[in-house]
């Protein structure tokens, strides 16, 4: 991730249709186990570490018989010395009491990614038209195969966080764990 005053950032969803955003929606016994489950899916699929996860939300509303939450996350995981993948996501619900189960409710599970290239433009170098002319050049010519192979692994990785939720919400609908 490029740390700098001035820059230009090149943001692409790794969803272009929309929704960009993807979800899973969620009722049955325990919703509140998959928050472990959630942060451990994006560290093995993503491949990144804890420091790497910021907690941008955490709202866990226990007053009264109905619990509600709300939590969201951002994952900035580096490509390369310019590009890093940006992922967005989050978990928000309810859970009531329940004789059966302990408890039951609602979850809806939400994930977005993005692709981003930041270019500094701190220097009088980089501001200038010659800089500009042999960035461009460079991206259009050399780095653009790069940026569709991580807009593929975007995707991809994002698919299979999905794909390893609604296993895992299927295997909590059916009472395991």
């Amino acid at each position: 991730m490029v740390f700098a005053r001035t820059k230009i950032m090149i943001h692409d969803w790794c969803f272009e249709e929309a929704p960009t955003e993807l979800f899973l929606n969620y009722t049955g016994p325990n919703p509140q186990i998959a928050l472990k489950h959630y942060m451990e899916s994006l560290k093995t699929i993503f491949k990144v570490r804890d420091s790497e996860i910021q907690e941008k939300n955490f709202n866990w509303d226990r007053a009264g018989k109905e619990e509600k939450f709300d939590l969201e996350f951002e994952v900035r995981k580096d490509m390369d010395k310019n590009t890093y993948l940006f992922i967005q996501g989050g978990l928000e619900g309810t859970i009531t009491p329940s004789e059966q189960f302990g408890k039951e409710g609602h979850l809806r599970v939400r994930i977005t990614g993005a692709v981003r290239t930041e270019y500094p433009q701190d220097t009088f170098w980089q501001k200038s038209l010659i800089y500009e002319f042999f960035r461009v050049m460079y991206h259009k010519l050399i780095y653009v195969s790069l940026w569709e192979k991580y807009m593929a692994e975007c995707r991809e990785m994002t698919r299979y966080f999905v794909e390893e939720m609604k296993a895992y919400l299927n295997l909590l609908q059916k009472g395991g764990m």
